[in-house]
């Protein structure tokens, strides 16, 4: 590290802070902290708030982080939550051993947070609710951020809402990522054959200024998209539970809440600047810091959504079980990557697929599912 670079005279001033705050957390040198103030803050991508709606929140911090402790033991009705009630800590990397979270991304010099916190919560979403940690979703930020949001007219100079493009995924879709890749430069293009390879959000849901809410809709049905106010000393953060040690901000940003841990009163959250930032890619933030519950803006900026629903053909697997109700001519099969699916189609079409289905299954071949609407529609042969 150059003594001459001002990044040193920075992290400085930080320790002498943190210090005084008994070392909450802690800062380093980043592969952020030696970028210029424009190009850090080119890597948020939030409108930044108005002191008017900072002023008209000043008592919201306390006011979460009070909340938030409050809750353990609080009943949860959601059907895919693993217990009757909210535990102390819960993290989605880690559900009896299953981590539902997919890989961290980084959004590069372009302010498309929020696409990135909207498509993280898509994500794990559509693993969680249907039990599936090997689904391994891969959506396209570039789809929301250079697609939907670009033909609406709506990023705008310091970024992009959250709640408009959670509308594009329950209106329109967002394609996987190997049909429209991203790049910072939007030197990618969209397949024109996107509409069958698309993942559509199900029942939106505001849960802004709510932590309660929060929490359940976290253990219930999957990650939750939130903004925070970024002060200048966040780009310096390696590990530790955040607490801003300065009034100077860069912005607004957004990330995707993934759990929480009561004993150390926080927040876990997924960010878009990479695995070498933070702890592993990942953030650990106090209850109430930042306005991270509820955003300085009127609109809603804390969201998720029960379900996600597939069209799409999907990686060869194995078919583990099948069951059916002649009755009715139901059946469904749980596939290896995927967890129990509908199958489609009228008692002719059952009979031909479950046969298919169950050679397969005895055989150890694997087959390739087309989903429609989270049913399987269609399916050929993986080998």
């Amino acid at each position: 590290m150059s003594d001459e670079h001002p990044c040193v005279a920075e992290l400085a001033v930080i320790r002498d802070s943190l210090a005084t705050m008994g070392d909450p957390w802690r800062c380093g040198e980043t592969w952020l902290s030696r970028l210029s103030a424009t190009s850090r803050r080119a890597r948020l991508g939030v409108p930044s708030p108005s002191a008017e709606e900072i002023s008209a929140r000043a008592d919201l911090p306390a006011r979460m982080a009070e909340a938030a402790l409050s809750l353990e033991g609080r009943p949860v009705r959601a059907e895919h939550a693993p217990t009757p009630h909210l535990p102390r800590a819960f993290d989605l990397r880690d559900v009896a051993g299953r981590n539902y979270v997919t890989p961290v991304k980084d959004q590069g010099e372009c302010g498309s947070c929020s696409a990135f916190g909207t498509v993280a919560a898509l994500e794990t979403t559509a693993a969680y609710t249907r039990g599936a940690p090997g689904l391994k979703l891969g959506l396209s930020e570039a789809h929301l951020f250079f697609g939907h949001a670009a033909a609406r007219e709506a990023i705008l100079p310091d970024g992009t809402w959250p709640d408009e493009l959670f509308e594009d995924c329950r209106k329109l879709g967002v394609t996987f990522a190997d049909y429209y890749p991203y790049t910072d430069d939007d030197a990618g293009a969209l397949n024109p054959a996107w509409r069958d390879r698309v993942a559509k959000a199900d029942g939106v849901v505001d849960l802004s200024s709510d932590p309660a809410a929060i929490k359940e809709h976290i253990y219930g049905y999957g990650a939750v998209t939130a903004c925070l106010v970024v002060y200048d000393d966040l780009f310096h953060y390696t590990g530790g539970v955040y607490r801003h040690t300065t009034e100077q901000t860069s912005g607004g940003h957004c990330v995707a809440l993934i759990g929480w841990d009561d004993d150390a009163g926080c927040w876990v959250a997924k960010n878009s600047w990479g695995p070498e930032w933070g702890e592993n890619g990942f953030l650990r933030i106090a209850y109430g810091e930042a306005y991270i519950e509820d955003y300085p803006d009127p609109r809603s900026t804390t969201l998720g959504c029960t379900g996600v629903n597939l069209r799409a053909w999907l990686p060869a697997q194995r078919a583990l079980g099948l069951f059916v109700t002649a009755h009715q001519a139901n059946g469904w099969v749980c596939l290896e990557n995927l967890g129990w699916t509908r199958i489609g189609g009228g008692p002719d079409e059952l009979t031909t697929t479950l046969a298919v289905l169950g050679s397969a299954r005895a055989s150890g071949h694997t087959i390739a599912p087309f989903v429609d609407n989270d049913e399987l529609s269609t399916i050929s042969h993986g080998g």
